[in-house]
């Protein structure tokens, strides 16, 4: 990165970090605002690289990317507006009639490759909308106990999104210091023909500093014992790394650096929350099924 883009790349990841942090931690509603937008923005970044790999006409192809977000965000939208399931989390449902709707589309738009280009669309699902309904959902694990915290004099971790903040909050561990660590020393590289920068040093350098933040956190979460915030970290090391490789294999697939340019610097929504998307599935199925 050249020294000349270090302010603006600074600069935006302050005002990133701000925006997150106080989505999270102000209300559901912030919470909830928060992930609509990320969510719209993934979405379309998503729909607009595979469309690179469709055969849609111009019009049908913005047909089906205006279908395609409407249908992937309406599970998210029904989460947030209609209450009565006991969990966010049955909602999931949802992505199987959806998923076949997206797929029934295709016998209106006459393409060439109406099985490619509707995979690729209920890909949106599962790459996209699942993930961010399970982000979404990882407050019902109550990481924290709220109850004691309210008659506690130490309550400045009393809000909505605590958990989902946890998940936030190892990922920039381990995106900082695998990025310090592999500029620093790294000389293995994992995948170079799919990103030559990332390297064995780096993927270390990051999962041990993501684990002494989790054993921070463990100290004032303590509804998660130890072991179980270690596991979590890992989990969120090794699956963030793999969503970092993927959506840069989507990237090189279509020709692209970035997939899209509203953060200075940074690139678009999936540039930045491409490890969020691939590793919090991982780690709300090990909440599920933990002791």
């Amino acid at each position: 990165m050249p020294m000349k883009d270090l302010p603006k790349r600074a600069l935006t990841a302050i005002i990133f970090a701000a925006i997150m942090l106080g989505g999270l931690m102000w209300n559901r509603i912030s919470f909830s605002i928060l992930l609509l937008i990320i969510q719209t923005g993934c979405l379309y970044e998503y729909l607009m690289l595979v469309r690179k790999f469709q055969s849609y006409s111009e019009k049908n192809g913005r047909i089906a990317l205006i279908m395609t977000m409407i249908a992937s965000s309406s599970i998210l939208l029904a989460v947030l507006f209609c209450q009565e399931f006991p969990s966010a989390i049955a909602y999931g449902i949802l992505a199987l009639p959806i998923g076949m709707l997206l797929m029934a589309f295709e016998l209106f738009y006459r393409s060439k490759t109406p099985i490619i280009n509707g995979m690729l669309n209920v890909g949106s699902l599962v790459y996209v909308s699942l993930p961010i309904l399970c982000f979404y959902s990882l407050p019902e694990f109550s990481w924290i106990d709220r109850d004691q915290a309210l008659d506690s004099d130490s309550n400045i971790f009393l809000y909505y999104g605590v958990e989902s903040l946890e998940i936030i909050l190892l990922i920039w561990a381990n995106d900082t210091f695998a990025y310090f660590v592999g500029s620093l020393i790294g000389k293995h590289k994992i995948l170079p023909d799919i990103s030559p920068k990332k390297s064995w040093e780096g993927f270390f350098g990051g999962l041990i500093f993501a684990l002494i933040t989790a054993w921070i956190l463990s100290l004032y979460f303590t509804k998660l014992n130890l072991q179980h915030w270690l596991m979590v970290a890992a989990i969120v090391v090794v699956f963030g790394t793999i969503g970092d490789f993927f959506e840069s294999m989507i990237k090189r697939q279509a020709g692209v650096k970035d997939s899209g340019n509203l953060l200075p610097g940074h690139g678009g929504f999936l540039d930045r929350f491409d490890a969020l998307l691939f590793c919090v599935p991982f780690v709300t199925v090990y909440l599920l099924l933990a002791p």
